[in-house]
């Protein structure tokens, strides 16, 4: 084991502290951010359904999941879809570092009756978690946490069957005014220390190793839809303008315009 993984492992046991307090003693930097990000961001994408259009597109590239073995990576106390994939896969492991939140999990998996399911706290990268060969590895606002992607990225290799998937969703920080931003508020930031949006050599790194099969912008063109709704115009012209938008990010092909959005969902195969 070298020096930058037991960094990480050490790294992993403050993120473990941090998401066990459930008062987590956020500063007044992170508060500002987490009261925008999820104030008047929220309220946006909320109404604009884009995380529901995230979920539904996950849900077609997780696919028949009957014979599938699936890694619910840093699920916390369960995300959106932990249940669906629970009840539906033929076995399903859910992966956190807090104790607390997989003791929840699990509270959930067996009131559901979800019998080849079960909740697991365990750092991913240590040598404690045994379990391999996924046929899915489900990573929601996950991989973004890792600093030393390298090594991240190997594991998620070990641990993926021949042919495995990765569903991902992650920040971004390839967009200047996204870059100034995080860059102003990230030395007061309380959760600095494993919070890393996805960079442009980040995404070439992924593009690299796996094979890319889907990718999704979200909220590229369609952030400055908060302004729009600002303009004394009629709502009709409004809505069609932003959801024009919504499709150009949604549909983009090209990483030139993936890198203007502040988030990206991908579907990643092993080669």
């Amino acid at each position: 084991m070298n020096d930058s993984h037991n960094k990480t492992l050490e790294v992993n046991k403050r993120q473990k502290e941090f998401y066990n307090d459930t008062n987590k003693h956020k500063n007044v930097a992170t508060k500002i951010w987490s009261k925008l990000r999820n104030g008047t961001l929220h309220k946006y994408t909320n109404d604009l359904d884009l995380k529901n259009k995230v979920y539904t597109e996950h849900k077609l590239w997780l696919g028949d999941l009957k014979d599938k073995k699936v890694l619910d990576l840093g699920c916390l106390r369960g995300n959106h879809l932990s249940l669906y994939m629970a009840q539906n896969a033929k076995e399903y492991v859910g992966v956190d570092l807090s104790d607390v939140a997989i003791a929840e999990l699990n509270e959930k998996l067996n009131k559901a009756d979800c019998r080849n399911a079960t909740g697991i706290a365990v750092d991913f990268l240590s040598a404690d978690f045994k379990h391999s060969n996924f046929d899915i590895i489900y990573a929601y606002g996950v991989l973004h946490h890792f600093e030393d992607f390298d090594l991240l990225i190997n594991k998620l290799k070990e641990k993926l069957s021949k042919n495995g998937i990765i569903i991902s969703y992650d920040p971004l920080e390839t967009s200047l005014p996204i870059k100034i931003a995080r860059m102003a508020y990230r030395p007061f930031q309380s959760d600095k220390d494993w919070e890393w949006p996805f960079t442009k050599a980040t995404l070439k790194k992924l593009d690299s190793t796996f094979t890319i099969v889907e990718k999704r912008g979200i909220l590229g063109r369609s952030k400055y839809g908060m302004l729009l709704n600002y303009l004394p115009l009629s709502s009709a012209f409004k809505s069609g303008k932003i959801q024009n938008m919504i499709n150009k990010d949604w549909n983009a092909k090209q990483w030139t315009a993936i890198y203007s959005c502040m988030h990206v969902t991908m579907l990643l195969r092993k080669k």
